[in-house]
């Protein structure tokens, strides 16, 4: 024991068997009555789930115990009045099973994770001291330096957890928990403390509920963007300038033009059947840069100056010609327009694309049929374009420049992702970190949007390639609406966000997922978190995808995750040499998602 300089800690028992994995101990007759614990810096080891070291020579074997028993039960109840005789104690044994090992190297201990190395028979079992716990829960020394603290060891109290910023975020971080238990106050303090550690991170957080805003009070270089139209007797600060020190009274309002969606974002926000309304949607928006308008009129224009308009119903106006403008609209021989059109017009291209049909005379004609199959599409394309609520976040109107050379979708989307998500590589970003708020958008549109805009970011980000990246961390709140198809189960368009979870990662792209419904998130997207956070979940669908998705779970720490208070949380993952179970700290200033005190309120 000499070699860990455990002379001065008591051994509380001895190895008596092992089976398998497990670890039987008998504990000394000292301590066959009582629990076996110590102070002043030594854990206790009085529970499930506390650990507890084998001094085997070189090495330091650690173990959690995941039992504990009286081996003759029947002697716990013999009567000895006026006696204290310990014989008639029954013995106290101990269950555990191995997780890793302590060595020595020249400059301290390190902590291996590997469950093979088993104690031998009669080995002194010893509880630990503070310094053997911060070896075991703590980081390796080369990764100090990048280290955040996130909370404290919840059985001790005394140990800090740390976590490596590069182990934690480069292969997406997993924030799970029933509502009220603390993901939202974990999110503010990680992303905060980031922020204040690294003066070039950039991270983006799409804010749902609108209650991260005041979570960065008093750091520099942050932008708040609340998404929609402002109201017109509200008077806003000037945007604040780098290095400013940003407080809540700084923030702007901003549309999404609805181009800046770009193909794969305008085709997930409209959800169109794959095997009729998609080939529609696809030539009508290959077609928007050659599709004029004048007030409600939208015609195409040949080079001689003839138009041909185009309806968003059945109509046996000029059909016989429709074949033909289509035809020479696909081989790009039409006039193109100089501006974006207004986004209704989509429903007259669609309708025309998806009804037109041939005559045996020659000639089209528009088929009610051929309609009816693109009809639910045209409806929701009129619908958003007349909902006041959608209209009051994306700009529906059109009209700004059309870029020429057939980039004219890249150009928008790269404009926008460079304002929410920032620019390339290279290119000077004037903020480190950005809360998109979101509490404008209707509950109805939010999944629609939010799974848009993933899809207009993956696209540039993709294009731009690994060497024009910049590390970008994503905060996804309240993750189940949108990273998962709410309207079919089985979907034969790639996703964006299932391509951002596989091989973001390549591209310096890192997502934290937050939500209290895991069993409701792709699991994709789950599977390919490597670091995880679980508050407390008691939902058995939720617990069930837990299980499936974790490598290192195991139903010890299932059942810790459904009896945790608030504000603990199971951590385990790369960043960690093992499960630890982490009392969070309060991140200050916090997040606005405290619970309501109605007896206050209501007074």
């Amino acid at each position: 024991m000499s070699h860990f300089k455990l002379s001065e800690i008591s051994a509380i028992g001895y190895v008596v068997g092992l089976e398998g994995e497990r670890i039987r101990i008998n504990l000394h007759e000292g301590l066959q009555g009582r629990l076996a614990s110590h102070r002043e810096g030594v854990s206790s080891v009085t529970q499930p789930g506390d650990l507890i070291g084998f001094d085997s020579g070189n090495i330091l074997v650690i173990a959690r115990v995941t039992d504990m028993a009286f081996v003759e039960a029947d002697k716990a109840h013999k009567a000895n009045v006026g006696t204290s005789d310990l014989t008639d104690i029954p013995l106290r044994q101990i269950i555990a099973y191995a997780i890793g090992f302590v060595k020595r190297e020249s400059d301290g201990y390190i902590f291996i994770s590997e469950d093979w190395r088993l104690p031998a028979l009669g080995s002194s079992a010893v509880p630990l001291t503070s310094e053997f716990l911060n070896t075991i829960y703590s980081i390796d020394k080369d990764e100090l330096g990048k280290a955040i603290e996130l909370g404290l060891d919840s059985r001790t109290k005394t140990v800090k957890i740390f976590a490596s910023v590069d182990k934690l975020l480069t292969r997406h971080l997993a924030v799970l928990g029933s509502t009220g238990y603390g993901k939202s106050n974990f999110n503010a303090l990680l992303t905060r403390k980031v922020a204040e550690k690294y003066p070039n991170s950039r991270v983006v957080i799409f804010d749902i509920n609108g209650e991260y805003s005041q979570a960065f009070t008093g750091i520099p270089n942050v932008k708040h963007t609340i998404l929609g139209e402002g109201r017109i007797d509200e008077v806003l600060k000037k945007p604040q300038e780098k290095g400013e020190l940003y407080s809540e009274e700084y923030y702007c309002y901003k549309k999404i033009s609805y181009q800046s969606l770009g193909f794969a974002g305008l085709i997930k926000l409209l959800r169109p059947s794959d095997k009729t309304q998609l080939p529609a949607l696809r030539n009508a928006l290959s077609a928007i840069n050659r599709t004029h308008f004048r007030g409600n009129n939208i015609y195409l224009q040949n080079n001689d100056g003839e138009r041909f308009s185009l309806y968003d119903d059945c109509r046996d106006t000029d059909q016989n010609k429709l074949a033909e403008w289509l035809n020479l609209l696909r081989r790009r021989r039409l006039i193109r327009t100089d501006v974006w059109p207004p986004f209704k017009s989509l429903a007259n291209l669609v309708a025309e694309f998806g009804c037109v049909a041939a005559e045996r005379q020659g000639g089209s004609k528009r088929d009610a049929f051929g309609f009816s199959n693109v009809l639910p599409l045209v409806k929701i394309i009129q619908q958003l374009a007349e909902d006041v609520r959608f209209k009051s976040v994306v700009d529906l109107d059109g009209g700004d420049d059309l870029a020429d050379g057939g980039i004219h979708w890249e150009t928008a989307m790269r404009n926008e992702v460079d304002y929410f998500f920032g620019k390339e590589k290279g290119e000077e970003n004037n903020w480190n970190v950005h809360i998109v708020n979101m509490k404008n958008l209707a509950q109805d549109h939010a999944p629609m949007l939010l799974s848009a805009l993933l899809e207009m970011f993956a696209e540039v980000l993709f294009t731009r390639g690994q060497e024009r990246s910049y590390p970008t961390v994503l905060l996804l709140e309240e993750a189940h609406h949108y990273l998962r198809d709410p309207y079919a189960e089985i979907d034969s368009q790639v996703k964006a966000y299932e391509r951002l979870a596989k091989e973001g990662r390549k591209f310096k792209c890192s997502l934290i997922v937050s939500t209290q419904r895991p069993s409701e998130l792709s699991p994709t997207v789950l599977a390919m978190c490597s670091n995880w956070f679980s508050l407390r979940l008691t939902n058995e669908r939720d617990l069930q995808a837990l299980r499936y998705a974790m490598e290192s779970g195991n139903e010890q720490i299932l059942k810790q995750i459904s009896g945790l208070p608030r504000g603990d949380a199971v951590a385990f993952g790369s960043a960690f040499n093992l499960p630890v179970r982490v009392s969070i700290y309060q991140a200050k200033p916090g997040p606005k998602s405290s619970d309501a005190v109605f007896s206050e309120e209501w007074r």
